[in-house]
């Protein structure tokens, strides 16, 4: 896959995912945390559903992916995006460690029951 291609795919997926993931983040820590477990989720929150359901089969190969490019000095020279895939593996690597926290079992909780 040209590099182009791949930043954009990488870049795209890690924050969308991570967008997602982090919204239902917010929308639980300020609304629905009081009346978890009584209260489902809401239904506008399905993009933070399915990234808390499947987030971490996304997050976990494009992180895989994207740090061997951004290590790559000749990628970084050659692509002058490189600074927004390194934005959205941060992001994703965020969403991944609040995932596995405490925190994140909860949320996967209130939104998977």
């Amino acid at each position: 896959m040209p590099a182009p291609i791949r930043t954009w795919s990488l870049t795209a997926v890690q924050a969308v995912v991570a967008a997602a993931y982090f919204s239902g983040v917010i929308a639980y820590a300020t609304t629905d945390a009081l009346y978890f477990p009584e209260q489902a989720p809401p239904g506008w929150a399905w993009p933070a559903v399915v990234a808390t359901a499947i987030g971490f089969l996304l997050l976990v190969p494009c992180l895989l992916l994207a740090v061997p490019l951004l290590a790559a000095r000749d990628y970084r020279i050659a692509n002058r995006f490189w600074v927004l895939l390194l934005a959205a593996t941060a992001a994703g690597l965020a969403a991944l460690l609040t995932m596995a926290s405490p925190a994140g079992w909860e949320i996967f909780d209130w939104y998977v029951s």
